[in-house]
């Protein structure tokens, strides 16, 4: 993307012009303060325009939409240029984000209730939009780069991608977005899970915290979306096979307390698996993969008649 403020035809210094007849009424001393600034910006040299503007934004340019876009603008070609020097999610690079984001949203606020609106309201648009998509870009690498307790850093990316779309575009919905966000941060919690190596010490602290992230994140894509056939399907896949998991680390060293403990377990993570199991299949009655599920669970709980059942209607639906 260019580093000008404007990628339609214009250059920066056009914008100076046109931006300077909205304020051809201003003091001259504050509008000159955000020419000079302008011009800082245009040539890059971000720190320069932001000396010049932002001790004027508490005071004389408090309500000068030209001035807070400005500012937002600089601090945004200042976290481009540290997330192309270190990375977008750097200490550096998501200040100067977050401080953009706060500015260009003032500067929209007054522009859009100014005598004359429109012109900043473009600019900061394309600027807003620009660093929405970077805040996007960063929640999907954080899911492919994903590790344990990550969660609430990549849902932040997306609430804040959220809420700067909500101000650009009121009337979209994003929550097929967030539902899959959701289950994806589930899967990625279900890789780390298998991953654990079985020498380590601490892996049953591990693998209990990463299999209630996986529960939870299916739990709210459930919750976000109460049609989402593949949550709940997932969800009872990853209760039944955390009981089986539980039941292969019995072995000759297993007294016989902890058997009857893990098997208590057992039966909890199965019958848990059970409902979100039978949602699926209510959706979609003759999903083959739901019809296994359901033989196989009601099978581990000793309910043979009903494990009858499913497997009847599963050898029909594969004939």
């Amino acid at each position: 993307m260019s580093m000008h403020i404007l990628n339609r035809g214009l250059s920066f210094f056009g914008l100076a012009l046109l931006l300077s007849v909205v304020v051809i009424a201003q003091p001259g001393s504050t509008a000159n303060l955000i020419d000079e600034a302008i011009s800082f910006a245009e040539a890059g040299a971000y720190d320069d325009a932001l000396k010049m503007i932002e001790p004027h934004l508490e005071n004389d340019a408090k309500n000068d939409a030209r001035a807070w876009y400005v500012a937002g603008y600089a601090h945004k070609g200042r976290y481009k240029d540290s997330a192309f020097l270190h990375s977008s999610t750097s200490k550096t690079a998501s200040a100067e984000r977050s401080i953009a984001v706060i500015q260009l949203m003032k500067a929209y606020e007054l522009d859009k209730n100014s005598a004359f609106p429109g012109v900043i309201s473009e600019l900061v648009e394309e600027a807003l939009d620009y660093l929405s998509k970077t805040y996007m870009n960063d929640a999907v690498k954080g899911v492919h780069g994903f590790q344990m307790g990550m969660d609430g850093e990549v849902l932040k990316y997306f609430t804040e991608f959220v809420k700067i779309k909500n101000v650009l575009s009121p009337d979209e919905n994003w929550v097929r977005e967030e539902v899959e966000l959701e289950k994806n941060l589930a899967k990625a919690n279900r890789i780390l899970l298998e991953s654990i190596d079985l020498n380590n010490t601490s892996r049953t602290q591990k693998q209990a915290a990463l299999f209630e992230k996986v529960v939870s994140h299916y739990l709210r894509a459930i919750e976000l979306d109460g049609r989402d056939y593949t949550a709940r399907y997932n969800l009872a896949i990853n209760l039944y096979n955390r009981g089986v998991s539980e039941l292969r680390s019995i072995d000759h060293t297993t007294s016989m307390f902890e058997l009857m403990e893990i098997q208590d377990i057992c039966v909890l993570l199965f019958q848990e698996a059970l409902e979100p199991m039978l949602a699926a299949h209510n959706m979609e009655r003759t999903r083959k993969e739901t019809l296994k599920g359901l033989m196989t669970i009601y099978r581990a709980l000793s309910q043979n008649e009903e494990s009858e059942k499913y497997k009847s209607l599963l050898e029909e639906a594969i004939k």
